[in-house]
């Protein structure tokens, strides 16, 4: 991960570059973080405020990386005050509603993982809020601790498209996020500092890796390279594009541009566009996504 103006070379990344430790999030604490030893959770772990803490922190991270910033929505002191429509109170909880409230959210479709990009609450209609989500007629939540979750205290972050695609639902009693992949299995849930987290390490070591208007690929079985990859060596490959080299590629040129402390996106996506280009004819190209 290179400091903004590291020495390169046709583009490649300095090998004794040095790598910045990632991000820690600073976690709540509070009385209403413990669980009661003498049965179930009795109040929220997290409040609506410390929930949109969270997730604002996260997302201006992002905000450094392939998210636009211009486009991060950030509530006001309160919360967004004509979100929710009063007859939403019948379908999910007081706490919900007001998490839903708090949080910030992208005005674009921002991709946060495979085929799976954020929900907007501030740009969907009145209609959305009088009925339940239909996503949640397909699942059934439950906590870290394999207990069913009341869908009332659960609402989607992030929908998912075609299989393999990913759900994201935030569980705002146990103070959770789910995550189901679409068509296939349920990958569980963990606390949502802990998800968030898992997230920013995901992308800082482009174990995820995402570009403009393309399906983000993951790469977290794909090792990284000791020796420096030339264009050529991509181009001459007979395999279609998403070998292993193709990745360790992509991620070369990526901190070339700065990843992930000062990344320039545009000029990192115009590059790969220009690979693209290379290499269509003979070897296919990195999948397309309309919703991104």
């Amino acid at each position: 991960m290179l400091d903004n103006g590291t020495n390169t070379v046709n583009g490649i990344p300095d090998s004794n570059a040095s790598r910045s430790p990632s991000p820690q999030i600073e976690r709540p604490d509070s009385p209403a973080h413990s669980e009661s030893s003498s049965g179930p959770r009795q109040s929220p772990k997290y409040s609506a405020e410390e929930l949109g803490a969270m997730f604002l922190d996260f997302y201006k991270f992002m905000g450094t990386l392939h998210f636009d910033i211009k486009d991060l929505q950030i509530p006001p002191p309160g919360g967004w005050p004509n979100l929710i429509p009063a007859s939403y109170e019948s379908i999910k909880s007081s706490h919900a509603i007001s998490t839903m409230k708090h949080l910030p959210y992208f005005s674009s479709d921002a991709s946060i993982h495979y085929k799976s990009n954020l929900v907007d609450y501030l740009s969907l209609p009145d209609s959305f809020f009088t009925e339940p989500d239909w996503h949640e007629e397909i699942v059934t939540f439950e906590n870290e601790e394999g207990e069913d979750v009341d869908p009332k205290h659960v609402f989607a972050i992030a929908w998912g498209h075609e299989s393999g695609g990913r759900d994201f639902w935030l569980n705002v009693w146990d103070g959770e996020v789910i995550e189901e992949e679409i068509r296939c299995q349920s990958n569980g849930s963990c606390d949502v500092g802990d998800f968030l987290e898992g997230l920013k390490e995901q992308f800082i070591s482009l174990g995820l890796v995402p570009c403009l208007g393309k399906v983000m690929i993951e790469a977290q079985g794909v090792e990284e390279s000791e020796e420096v990859i030339t264009e050529e060596e991509v181009c001459e490959q007979g395999d279609e594009w998403y070998t292993d080299l193709d990745v360790q590629y992509v991620r070369q040129i990526y901190r070339a541009h700065g990843w992930p402390r000062v990344f320039r996106k545009e000029e990192a996506f115009e590059a790969i566009e220009k690979l693209m280009e290379k290499i269509e004819e003979n070897r296919g190209v990195w999948e397309g996504d309309a919703h991104n």
